[in-house]
């Protein structure tokens, strides 16, 4: 219930917040067009800043709303809102005509930091799949998807080097993790004992009054000092277990001198009297008993009194402790109210609590699925058993009616609706004829019947003149607005292009359709309070109001075949009584609608399936023998370690210059290329291409990108294709579709992919013909591929010069090209793989390090850690402390010496981004550009002088 109730309000939030979002986005476009370019990326920045923490909060919404009607309409609007901000990044990357896009300015406007705007994943991914299918990608074991130009990064996941074992002895596996563990605990253990004896043997010594009270003289008892060890627990040989006592430094009594003393067991013995006792005596006795009595008397009341005063203070601080909780638990309440602190409970297992709570609540969709179903059901059996019949009768009288009125006016029977037309609903709708339309219809027909033939040829050629002038008309239309763009695009390339931001290109579909659904759900759900529904039951008056239409819609055909029979022995009856003959009516043709696409071209016919006689099974065990469907390690596009370029924004928007990008950037760009792998309608890429380096992590980020997206992944690697002959490479491509579609989402991975291009093949790669898919991939497989289907080409590349431009242009939706490391990041992969292996702590020169090795490759700093760390020299930091020079060293001593890529081999790199990528070709051609005509106003000014 408490879950309900915070989602509640966390959706009434998010709506204030969408709410907030379409009112900015309505100021916005009441500014006046503009022509600075910075002042239109300024606003379009702060906006898609806006939308990103939109997008999260309708996307936790999405995640966790169980109501399946108000599940709906927050996924109208989680869609909405992320296809919106798609739409704005897109903006801002064709402004600054780079995928690498810096917002700077707008996070310093709304005091946000780059993490509050960082694409993260959606928590509604992974877009689930049915059992069926879950249990065929389980039941057969797949092999590892492996990399030919080994980046896989996975140095941290390496297993610690072990020697060899000795053939002579046996092997035994040892848990060496639960022997430390133990050796740990047992440390942690004999430290702890020892300090609590070393703090009582101070107090023995500080307190003596304290700790040794005054033994009474009745009852000394003689505890003596002892060692003593339990033969079951751990001997701790630093410590002497021992038992400290009052009285360990008193010397030992006699007390057998004391008075009153009885050993224990010692029994009187009974005397008898031999002489009779004198009075005096007897009332010496007696007396002393009632002083002894009176004195036990007293005892008793400084008993009770004592009792009574311990009873009293226990009251006073019980009364004390219950108001201090009384007081903290009202501050406490007032703080959460005032908003001051947060009322989830904290704890170090916090992250691990809320995931696992909204796991649950995330499974239990499907029960309210089924539930939601069931209801609908259950409402339309329920009118369609007591409303039915009536439903039947109410129809039937309402189409006698329009019988009777037509006859009353016009002496006739209208035509009968056909059902293909929508059936009586038009007489509903009203968007039949009238009676008096009727007439002026049978008038014109009977007109037309006494036209000569030269009339009706001369209104035939006035009609189809009418038809050309419309024609020429339209025509006209279409060339004034081309000729108005290409206006406006010479009045761009002359004065620059002009912001408006009420065209079309900013206020798209996307913001409208958010503002209908908002409009329609405060429309419908106005009376309802959210908050009372604590057990999410669907509204039922809603699905009762939606059963009905939908039972009258199925009860309407069925009536209009009789009232249609019948409507024909009225007209029947009515041509008898005008002693005309009668006519039965002819059905009206449903008009074939031709499917034609945007352009008005039919659509071509899908392509008939090779494999129809083949199962699912057979399909799927036929990749996983030729090994093309491969597993891959769990990983996260956050696990790709890199940081931001911080000058990036100043250095482009100020200085007119080209910064290099950062590799912490790739994460959101790759993450946003993502979106549409989920459940939502979202646009995506058809496919992508990374580029870059050995050992700059392109096999992780694919696997990254399976894991993210949940995917199957299929590898289509050139080594995995060799052994396809050429001949079956059309069936081939049919099957790896085909599965894919079944399998969605779905990653196909092509490794080295310019291998598949190659201008000219090495000999020795000749053997596998690696060239073969390139003629049948573009036509066969990517054109094929759907937008909104789930699935995914990814390249990799380390090489792509190597390749023809066109087709591997073509095959490859977008490049990105990974960046050369900076200084940031490269002190954060030092510190990434150095805390693998052992802490640092803040003295460690990390920053010189970075410096000096700014330039390697990740991979390059992984397995420097790794062969440089090894088990011994762990062994021996205790004493011999790791330094730098041991790092910077294994560079310059390994053989051949290792160095960072060169300038002018990560040139070749930009010069094929610069030519396959649109965006960076534009950037290149600005660039330029801006370079001549800053060169010609320098030698003008230089002429001045």
């Amino acid at each position: 219930m408490a879950a309900q109730e915070t989602i509640a309000r966390f959706w009434l939030a998010s709506k204030a917040e969408l709410e907030d979002v379409l009112l900015h986005e309505q100021l916005i476009q009441r500014f006046e067009p503009t022509k600075d370019p910075r002042v239109a990326h300024e606003v379009i920045s702060e906006l898609y800043c806006r939308y990103v923490h939109l997008c999260r909060m309708l996307d936790r919404c999405y995640d966790q709303t169980l109501q399946v009607q108000k599940r709906q309409v927050v996924t109208v609007l989680a869609e909405s809102a992320n296809r919106r901000m798609m739409e704005l990044q897109l903006k801002i990357k064709q402004m600054e005509l780079s995928e690498f896009t810096y917002i700077d300015g707008a996070l310093r406007e709304l005091h946000l930091i780059p993490e509050d705007v960082q694409v993260v994943r959606p928590c509604y991914f992974p877009l689930e799949r049915s059992e069926e299918f879950v249990a065929l990608t389980s039941s057969r074991k797949l092999e590892p998807l492996t990399s030919s130009s080994s980046d896989e990064l996975s140095a941290s996941e390496e297993s610690e080097e072990e020697p060899p074992p000795d053939p002579r002895r046996p092997v035994v596996r040892r848990d060496r993790a639960k022997e430390k563990r133990v050796a740990a605990l047992n440390l942690i253990l004999a430290h702890e004992k020892a300090r609590h004896a070393r703090i009582m043997l101070y107090n023995f010594k500080a307190h003596p009054k304290k700790f040794f009270a005054k033994p009474r003289e009745d009852a000394i008892l003689d505890f003596h000092y002892e060692f003593y060890h339990r033969p079951d627990q751990y001997m701790l040989i630093p410590v002497k277990r021992t038992v400290f006592t009052w009285d360990y430094r008193l010397k030992k009594k006699d007390v057998v001198d004391f008075p009153y003393y009885r050993p224990p067991g010692w029994v009187e013995e009974a005397t008898v009297e031999s002489k009779p006792r004198l009075v005096a005596e007897v009332k010496a006795e007696q007396a002393v008993e009632e002083v002894e009595e009176e004195e036990d008397n007293t005892e008793e009341l400084i008993e009770l009194m004592i009792n009574n005063r311990a009873a009293r203070r226990i009251q006073r601080y019980w009364r004390k402790y219950q108001e201090r909780k009384r007081l903290i638990r009202e501050r406490y309440k007032k703080s959460a109210f005032l908003g001051m602190i947060d009322e989830m409970e904290r704890g170090p297992d916090l992250g691990a609590r809320i995931e696992q709570a909204e796991a649950e609540r995330r499974k239990r969709k499907l029960e309210f699925d089924e539930g939601f179903v069931q209801a609908i059901k259950d409402e339309k059996a329920r009118i369609l058993q007591q409303r039915g019949p009536w439903i039947m009768e109410d129809i039937s009288d309402h189409i006698r009616a329009w019988f009777r009125d037509f006859y009353d006016h016009a002496h006739a029977f209208d035509r009968y609706p056909e059902i293909w037309e929508g059936g009586t609903l038009l007489v509903i709708r009203g968007e039949t004829m009238t009676p008096d339309e009727y007439l002026k219809e049978q008038e014109r027909k009977a007109l037309e019947k006494k036209k000569s033939a030269e009339q009706k040829k001369k209104e035939a050629e006035a009609r189809k003149k009418l038809k050309e002038k419309e024609k020429e008309k339209r025509l006209a239309e279409k060339e004034k607005i081309k000729e108005m763009k290409r206006e406006e695009k010479a009045r761009e390339k002359a004065e620059g292009k002009t912001y408006d931001y009420k065209k079309p290109e900013f206020a798209t579909n996307a913001y409208l359709t958010m503002q209908e659904a908002l409009a329609s759900y405060e429309k419908d759900w106005y009376f309802v309070d959210e908050l009372e529904n604590k057990e999410e039951l669907p509204i039922m008056e809603w699905i009762t109001l939606d059963k009905f239409a939908e039972v009258h819609q199925e009860l309407r055909p069925i009536v209009d075949e009789v009232l249609r029979a019948e409507r024909e022995l009225l007209q029947k009856a009515l041509c008898k009584d005008n002693k005309k003959k009668y006519k039965p009516a002819k059905p009206k043709k449903e008009k074939k609608k031709r499917g034609k696409g945007k352009k008005g071209k039919k659509k071509k016919k899908e392509a008939p399936d090779l494999t129809a006689d083949r199962t699912t099974d057979s399909l799927y065990e036929e990749l996983v023998e030729k090994n093309v469907i491969r597993t891959y390690k769990k990983r996260s596009i956050d696990d790709y370690i890199g940081d931001y370029n911080y000058a990036a924004y100043e250095r482009r928007n100020f200085l007119d210059q080209d910064p290099p990008a950062a590799l912490g950037e790739v994460r959101d760009i790759i993450r946003s290329w993502l979106f549409g792998m989920g459940p939502l309608a979202i646009p995506k890429p058809k496919s992508f291409c990374l580029m870059g380096p050995r050992g700059y992590g392109k096999t992780m980020l694919v696997e990254a990108v399976c894991s993210e997206t949940d995917s199957v992944l299929f590898d289509l690697s050139p080594a995995i294709v060799a052994p396809i002959p050429p001949a079956e490479m059309t069936m081939f491509l049919h099957v790896i579709l085909k599965m894919a579609r079944i399998l969605q989402p779905t990653v196909i991975s092509i490794d080295e992919a310019h291998k598949v291009f190659y201008k000219k093949v090495p000999p020795d790669e000749k053997h596998l013909d690696p060239t073969k898919l390139s003629k049948h991939l573009l036509k066969h497989l990517i054109k094929k591929i759907k937008k909104e289907e789930k699935i995914l080409l990814v390249g990799t590349s380390s090489a792509p010069w190597l390749a023809k431009m066109g087709k591997f242009k073509k095959s490859f939706e977008k490049f990105l090209i990974l960046p050369k490391t900076d200084y940031g990041s490269t002190q954060l992969l030092w510190r990434h793989a150095l805390n693998q292996k052992v802490g640092i702590g803040k003295d460690f020169p990390l920053s010189p390090l970075a410096m000096v090795t700014k330039g390697y490759s990740p991979q390059q700093i992984l397995d420097c850690v790794k062969h440089t760390l090894t088990i011994r020299r762990r062994m021996r930091l205790a004493r011999e402390p790791l330094t730098a020079e041991e790092l910077v060293e294994h560079f310059l001593q390994k053989v051949p010496a290792e160095y960072p890529i060169t300038d002018k081999d990560y040139d070749k790199f930009l010069k094929f981004y610069r030519k396959a990528d649109k965006l960076a070709k534009q950037r290149a051609k600005m660039m330029k550009a801006r370079q001549e005509a800053l060169a010609k106003l320098k030698a003008k000014q230089a002429k001045k002088k």
